[in-house]
């Protein structure tokens, strides 16, 4: 690439360093935003300064103006990886109102108002993309992960009808959807034993790696890894009843 500049959220862990890295490599400075400072810094070296950091919190009121603004300072992105998210798991009744709230504050509406904001440079310019992370728990039911799971149905349904819009404008829109990954999120939710004992569980460098050879190809929708895949696929094929049904045994809360 030619050093154009690409803007990852979440950037500090996971599925967002690996993303931030990944870009680097292939010539992209990188705009690498999330909260935790010590984090973007070590990014920031590992890349050879390819990754330039800016800390924020996308749930605070004018967080994503700063991103858009600090973007075009740096010439405009080229493309927008719009990853930060956050998980609770547990009943719904059950987790706090304002930990329910700021999770769909973030998984939803940080990236879509980033999104809003950086489309127009691109819609000027004739040429850049989005790629919307979201997870393959949007295309089914998430018993104990309601508020998580329908956050990420939002995102697939948007994204892909963005995809659409945007066609004939040389700006893309792809949504990604992987299923479990090797990062803290499953700390961050609380399920990082049941996290563990899923089967086929991903690596952060693999997804990035799978998730830019998909936007290469021109996908709109990308379920990256095989078992994933067939996890996704199932579930979509089988009655409604049935699909609720498995997915209450999956996600269930360990007694106790």
């Amino acid at each position: 690439m030619d050093g154009s500049l690409a803007v990852v959220t979440g950037a500090s862990a996971g599925i967002g360093a690996a993303m931030a890295t990944a870009l680097a490599a292939r010539g992209h400075r990188v705009l690498a935003v999330a909260r935790r400072e010590h984090r973007l810094t070590a990014l920031e070296t590992a890349t050879g300064g390819r990754a330039i950091p800016l800390v924020a919190d996308l749930t605070a009121e004018g967080a994503a103006a700063r991103v858009a603004e600090r973007a075009a300072d740096l010439g405009g992105a080229e493309l927008l990886v719009s990853n930060a998210g956050v998980g609770a798991f547990g009943a719904f009744r059950d987790i706090p109102r304002d930990r329910t709230l700021e999770m769909l504050r973030l998984n939803v509406l940080a990236g879509v108002e980033l999104t809003h904001r950086m489309l127009p440079t691109m819609l000027d310019r004739r040429r850049g993309g989005v790629i919307v992370v979201t997870s393959s728990g949007g295309m089914y039911p998430t018993p104990n992960l309601a508020a998580y799971g329908g956050s990420k149905a939002f995102l697939l349904s948007w994204g892909e009808a963005l995809a659409m819009e945007l066609r004939g404008t040389g700006v893309r829109a792809m949504v990604t959807c992987p299923g479990p990954t090797a990062t803290e999120f499953g700390d961050t939710a609380g399920m990082a034993d049941l996290l563990g004992r899923a089967p086929g569980l991903a690596q952060p460098d693999a997804i990035a790696r799978s998730v830019l050879e998909a936007w290469d190809a021109g996908r709109v929708l990308h379920v990256p890894g095989p078992a994933n895949r067939v996890m996704a696929g199932l579930f979509q094929r089988l009655p409604r009843k049935v699909t609720r049904t498995v997915t209450a045994a999956m996600f269930r809360r360990p007694a106790g």
